[in-house]
């Protein structure tokens, strides 16, 4: 099955027809007569997408779809409107209700099939996007459709470029986005490095298909492009297109002149979508970015490092020879907590977290893993350039005093450095071994630079495999 529909329509003669097409088609099909149901119905079956036909006898399609979208299970889900006229007047009615997208009758079931997979296919994205989020997915990103529209960036590309700048003209009259029209086939930003726009609008007039077909592969393969949502504009001589043009990736395709306003709403629901999934996509790099660091020094964080540390052991990386395990732990750092308090103790962490982040090679790695304890990784550094590193650190660290509420001088705090050397192993077993020893001697190798009096470094006498 190509995913669950809804079909919504008071006439029963309507549903059917539309149920054995999608069904042809592989759809899971549902059907209800009334708003009630529909909202009932919906609950219960999640559909990834609603077909709202003629209104129901109990609330007209507005309200049906702003109850559908008031349900946070609901929010997203792709609604498209059934209308039996084709006019501006009533695509415009739909549009500004809610829909997402329209299908005229008579229906041409070719691109009808390609607006509700290319509706699906974003839908599903979107739904692993959600899961990837984490367990509040749901509420964030219905409080991102709830943000108010920002002004966005739309690039019009066109074949001639007068008509890209009439285009360009008719839309600024009509919305306060920042609008940039450029010739399709050539670059698709003002500048390199410029950020992409929020919806690019393809503009092809008549034309040989084939060509069409390229410039619109050409804009959906360029990185400007990749996040940013694609709008084409076709001739009507163009129709045979569209169902290509949205089985490519195009966001939206309008078949014919469309009226200003019919074109700005849509616009505004493309630039909404975007937005949304862009704050989607900065809370899931947030997480990911909390997953793997320290969130008081900016450090790697253990679980970050110990899969690092793995790869190296298992010589997945492009350093030859061997490489140093070091564990730094501050000195007395109890003494900082019990005599001036935490938010002291905490300076002190960043303190000392800056000196060895900026103490060691570009290639190394520093992670916190402990309370006050540190793990500093130096791929393809032999025992000799270890031990030097090791001592340079304790060396600045030392040095380094840090202006700390309660004490007129800076205080001063050391560290104690353990190290092992590792080697890469041939076997995955083998190599998560080794990563175990090696902590194990790093650690045994800095309780013994403790127990000599501390603000020194030992290394481990034992062999590195």
């Amino acid at each position: 099955m190509s995913g669950k529909i809804l079909i919504v329509d008071a006439v029963a003669t309507n549903r059917i027809v539309l149920k054995v097409k999608l069904s042809a088609a592989h759809f899971d099909v549902h059907q209800a007569s009334s708003g009630g149901a529909a909202v009932t119905l919906a609950r219960d079956l999640h559909p990834d997408l609603v077909i709202l036909g003629a209104a129901p006898c109990d609330m007209t399609c507005a309200d049906l779809i702003a109850a559908l979208r008031a349900r946070p299970d609901l929010a997203v889900v792709p609604i498209v409107a059934l209308l039996s006229e084709d006019t501006s007047a009533a695509r415009v009615e739909a549009l500004g209700a809610g829909a997402d997208d329209i299908i005229t009758q008579p229906i041409d079931e070719r691109i009808m099939l390609a607006r509700l997979r290319s509706l699906l296919r974003q839908h599903l994205a979107l739904q692993d996007m959600r899961l990837n989020a984490g367990t509040d997915r749901a509420a964030g990103f219905g409080e991102a459709q709830a943000i108010p529209l920002r002004p966005g960036r739309i690039t019009i590309l066109g074949v001639q470029m007068a008509e890209a700048m009439a285009l360009r003209t008719r839309l600024r009259s009509a919305c306060g986005h920042q609008i940039t029209a450029l010739l399709a086939g050539g670059p698709i930003t003002t500048a390199p490095g410029a950020p992409g726009a929020d919806v690019f609008v393809l503009m092809l007039p008549a034309m040989a298909e084939e060509r069409a077909l390229e410039l619109m592969a050409e804009l959906r393969a360029s990185p400007e492009a990749r996040h940013g949502r694609i709008m084409c504009l076709l001739p009507c001589e163009g129709r045979n297109l569209a169902a290509s043009l949205l089985d490519m990736g195009a966001s939206d395709v309008i078949v014919g002149p469309a009226e200003l306003s019919e074109l700005t709403l849509r616009l505004g629901r493309q630039i909404q979508r975007k937005q949304s999934v862009d704050h989607l996509r900065t809370r899931l790099h947030d997480g990911l970015r909390a997953a793997m660091i320290d969130p008081l020094t900016g450090l790697y964080n253990r679980r970050f490092a110990m899969p690092f540390l793995k790869g190296l052991a298992m010589g997945q990386n492009d350093t030859t020879g061997g490489f140093a395990v070091m564990l730094a732990d501050l000195d007395h750092f109890k003494q900082i907590n019990d005599q001036l308090g935490h938010a002291a103790g905490d300076r002190v962490l960043c303190h000392v977290a800056d000196l060895l982040g900026n103490g060691v090679r570009e290639v190394d790695l520093v992670a916190r893993i402990g309370g006050e304890e540190f793990l500093i990784v130096m791929p393809g550094a032999d025992g000799a350039e270890a031990r030097r590193a090791a001592d340079e650190l304790c060396r600045r660290i030392g040095e380094a005093g840090i202006a700390l509420r309660g004490r007129p001088e800076p205080t001063h705090v050391t560290v104690s450095i353990g190290v092992a050397m590792g080697q890469a192993q041939p076997t995955e077993r083998r190599a998560s071994e080794h990563v175990e020893t090696l902590l194990d001697e790093a650690d045994r190798a800095l309780y013994r630079a403790k127990a000599r009096g501390r603000n020194t470094v030992t290394l481990s006498a034992r062999p590195a495999a």
